[in-house]
């Protein structure tokens, strides 16, 4: 797990030690005498370590982020961020279809379009606070993934109750925001969860070719 995110053993150890005190994961640790890891479990491993800048803050990265709902559309993934993450992890890796059999312009959506964008599987958007907001700001997180057609889907999480009428991209949420200057954003690539699918799996990895194909 810490390997795919590029991040020392030992850290990976104290994201988990953290998020298992705050009873949040049902993984027990690593070696012959831990419990298999679920989806779940790293996917809010991996919410965990992505959203906080110290360890020993997993747990309140994960409280932030990880109950996000989506404020854009309605998705048969799941409710939470960490929910829809855990069920991407599930069916990685993914055989796809060659591109020029799911899109018309190859070339373009390679360049510009949706399995691109997917190669940036996971964006947290995470405003700095200043001392007189007291850590109030509202985080929000974007989710992408490729269907079974080759083509990419995106959602984007936030607050319950709020709603994004358009766009799906980081500029799209700053908006969101009146007058804050200073965020900071985390980014998971795809490659990093086809790592930890494989790993849950017992498989070896498959990035598929440049195009996003698993074949």
């Amino acid at each position: 797990m810490g390997e795919a995110l590029g991040l020392p053993r030992e850290t990976a150890q104290l994201h988990l030690k953290t998020i298992r005190a705050a009873k949040q994961i049902t993984f027990k640790g690593f070696g012959r005498s831990a419990a298999a890891m679920t989806e779940r479990d790293a996917a809010r491993l991996v919410i965990a370590a992505a959203g906080s800048y110290f360890a020993k803050d997993s747990a309140v990265a994960l409280k932030r982020f990880g109950g996000l709902r989506p404020i854009t559309k309605r998705t048969r993934l799941g409710a939470m961020l960490e929910e829809c993450l855990a069920k991407c992890i599930a069916g990685l890796p993914m055989d796809l279809p060659p591109e020029e059999e799911s899109h018309r312009s190859p070339e373009w959506q390679q360049r510009f379009g949706s399995r691109r964008l997917a190669e940036t599987a996971l964006q947290l958007l995470d405003p700095m606070p200043r001392k007189e907001e007291n850590d109030a700001l509202p985080r929000y997180a974007i989710l992408r993934w490729l269907n079974h057609h080759g083509g990419g889907e995106v959602l984007v999480f936030g607050p319950e109750g709020q709603r994004l009428e358009r766009g799906t991209e980081i500029p799209d949420l700053l908006d969101l925001y009146s007058s804050h200057p200073f965020f900071q954003v985390r980014i998971v690539r795809r490659r990093a969860l086809i790592d930890i699918a494989a790993a849950l799996k017992g498989v070896q990895p498959s990035y598929g070719n440049l195009h996003g194909s698993g074949r």
